[in-house]
């Protein structure tokens, strides 16, 4: 009877083996059949081409000569820098917790179309809405948003680790510079950002008081890409008298030049100091020239309540509604959104925020700044226009704070933990047709890991950490980020070599030592033009299809 459980025990874990290559050289199969099917139209469509260009060759008489056109002049007023702020919110489905994603829209100084599109889909959308003259509203002023698919980093094939450097979210991105953006010599200054008590039966201010009283900190960010011709729009708030000013990544991702527009109309010049794409903020240091800046007072965000008056300041659009005031309430605290498969804490707000105030205020009803406004919330991330109104939303300026003084000290947020894997998801109906659990697939290990070596290997499905079943990555985070670099964690993998289920201990590292490209993989790359690339089950790279998209913790 032992014998016989042994077999069927051998038998199952064979057949999955046999379904996985099977599934691979079926898809394999698959492509090549659409490829020539494509190659196949594309030569027809060739022959017809060549074959029309022969009649109008041999009767050109018989053709009527179309009137001359002149060639259509380029309205450079129309072809301007791209905004993808603030993030909306497609919602994927009446059950599905909301994902929040970047807009966009050009407006003021003319600008090149961007380059072709990059590895996001986020990226791909927005160099093709940029590449089309924007269309104008009907009944006047303003222009169409523009949705992409994701401002942080969200694509169909997602890196959120030390995998791609620029497009991740979990830990490794942390510094969060475009090439040649980062200042690594600006000066660091101590808590940029004060935190001050609310006053003791303190009445609310009127909105015209709080206006006057903030305006003068909030500033309109105009970036360009030095490399790709592109642009973005965004807002700032003032932090310090000599011209440190905090923003959110999503503005400044990317871009090499940064102008700063006071509320008065003046302009300065501005260098990235850094940014951290997991909490969406980034610091930049403007060129004042002896000139003290006006600086806000902050209040502390913990002591929000739903229902406070709330009033949202930035340039919405364009610059000629710089400055903006919009008014509300404080709807929601502590409102965990997802963003690019990325859970962020945030505060909800009926205030208006539309394209263009990223980075700009949230002020309670005491005039303190409370928050950096960021995103809002759309049924569809291709619409025109979001369906959904009063539905915004603000990092907290308590989260902030910490973060910003730790791009002032470091250039990036130290200590931030790591298990330095890459995986998949695999939904409950691939683990039932698979018949393996429902859990996360490792895709790769970066050998700069501490967990490299200690156990872990390629194809490994994960199940759970510390004890607790987990079937997404978003569930790995939530345990991994209460732990810092250095610290030891569980995982429970299923083994699809063995069919077993084991417990491996593994050691976080600094997701900032995982930055940039695993040196292994440039190894396995360079391997892969003139050899195999696999690289057995210690770690390394390997592909399984239809396993969804990759991630990385």
């Amino acid at each position: 009877m032992i014998g016989s459980q042994t077999k069927r025990k051998d038998d199952s874990v064979m057949d999955r083996n046999n379904l996985y290559n099977n599934n691979q050289e079926d898809a394999l199969e698959q492509a090549a059949r659409q490829q020539a099917e494509f190659l196949a139209q594309q030569e027809q469509l060739r022959e017809e081409s060549q074959q029309v260009q022969a009649v109008q060759q041999v009767q050109p008489e018989q053709q009527a000569q179309p009137e001359q056109q002149p060639a259509p002049q380029a309205n450079w007023e129309q072809v301007q820098p791209e905004q993808r702020t603030p993030f909306q919110v497609p919602v994927r489905d009446s059950l599905a917790a909301p994902r929040m994603d970047a807009q966009q829209e050009p407006e003021t100084p003319p600008y090149s179309a961007p380059q072709p599109p990059r590895q996001t889909v986020h990226e791909q959308w927005r160099a093709q809405q940029a590449a089309q003259p924007p269309k104008k509203k009907k009944g006047g002023a303003g222009k169409k948003v523009l949705i992409a698919v994701g401002g942080i980093a969200a694509a169909a094939a997602l890196f959120i680790g030390g995998v791609t450097a620029g497009s991740m979210v979990g830990g490794f991105n942390v510094g969060g510079n475009a090439p040649g953006s980062s200042n690594t010599n600006v000066p660091t200054v101590p808590s940029a950002i004060s935190i001050a008590q609310a006053p003791d039966n303190a009445e609310n201010i009127p909105g015209d008081v709080i206006y006057e009283r903030v305006n003068p900190s909030v500033v309109s960010i105009t970036a360009t890409s030095l490399t790709s011709n592109g642009g973005s729009l965004g807002s700032g708030i003032v932090m310090s008298e000599d011209g440190y000013i905090v923003t959110n990544h999503h503005v400044t991702e990317d871009m090499d030049k940064f102008t700063i527009m006071l509320s008065d109309g003046s302009e300065l010049n501005a260098a990235l100091v850094a940014g951290d794409a997991d909490t969406d903020v980034a610091v930049l240091k403007a060129e004042t020239g002896g000139r003290k800046l006006t600086v806000p007072e902050f209040g502390d965000s913990d002591t929000l309540r739903p229902g406070e008056a709330a009033y949202a300041i930035g340039t919405p659009t364009a610059y000629r509604l710089t400055n903006t005031i919009t008014t509300g309430s404080i709807s929601a605290i502590n409102r965990n959104i997802t963003i690019n498969d990325k859970v962020m804490t945030l505060i909800q707000t009926d205030a208006a925020i539309n394209s263009g105030n990223s980075g700009g205020a949230l002020v309670n009803k005491y005039g303190q700044v409370v928050g950096i406004t960021n995103a809002k919330l759309s049924s569809n991330v291709f619409s025109s226009s979001a369906s959904y109104e009063g539905l915004g939303f603000a990092i907290p300026i308590n989260t902030a704070k910490a973060i910003v003084d730790e791009l002032m000290a470091n250039g990036y947020v130290a200590g931030r933990p790591s298990i330095g894997i890459s995986g998949s998801e695999i939904s409950e109906a691939t683990a039932q047709y698979n018949d393996v659990p429902q859990g996360v697939l490792i895709q790769s290990i970066d050998s700069r890991a501490k967990a490299y070596g200690q156990g872990l290997e390629v194809r490994d499905i994960i199940t759970g950490i510390n004890g607790k079943t987990i079937t997404t990555m978003n569930e790995i985070n939530e345990v991994k980020n209460q732990f810092k670099a250095g610290d030891t964690v569980t995982l429970t993998v299923y083994r699809m070599s063995t069919g077993e289920t084991k417990d491996v201990k593994v050691t976080l590292t600094d997701a900032h030592d995982l930055e940039g490209t695993d040196p292994a993989k440039i190894r396995v790359d360079e391997a892969t033009n003139g050899g195999d690339s696999q690289r057995g089950n210690q770690g390394g790279y390997n592909s399984f299809p239809g396993f969804g998209s990759i991630f990385g913790w």
